[in-house]
């Protein structure tokens, strides 16, 4: 089988579709595929905090370029 192939059908043949019932159906099944494959669950409430903190850090421009970090390396382990 085709994936990239079925998919394109499957495209054509969902903007084509006009049954309300159909799409709802469609879209409850998009929504619990979603749901079980949501890394979400998948990861403790530590490592949900430290993402937060990192996002934190950047929406405060509390980062480091790739030069700055590869220097660091450099002098710290004289790598």
């Amino acid at each position: 089988m085709d994936i990239q192939l079925e998919k394109y059908k499957l495209v054509e043949w969902l903007v084509s579709l006009n049954d309300e019932a159909v799409i709802a159906k469609l879209a409850s099944i998009k929504k619990s595929i979603s749901k079980s494959s949501d890394w979400d669950g998948a990861i403790s409430n530590e490592e949900k905090a430290l993402i937060k903190l990192g996002l934190t850090d950047i929406q405060n421009g509390d980062t480091y370029t790739h030069e700055q970090v590869m220097k660091e390396i450099k002098d710290s382990y004289g790598i």
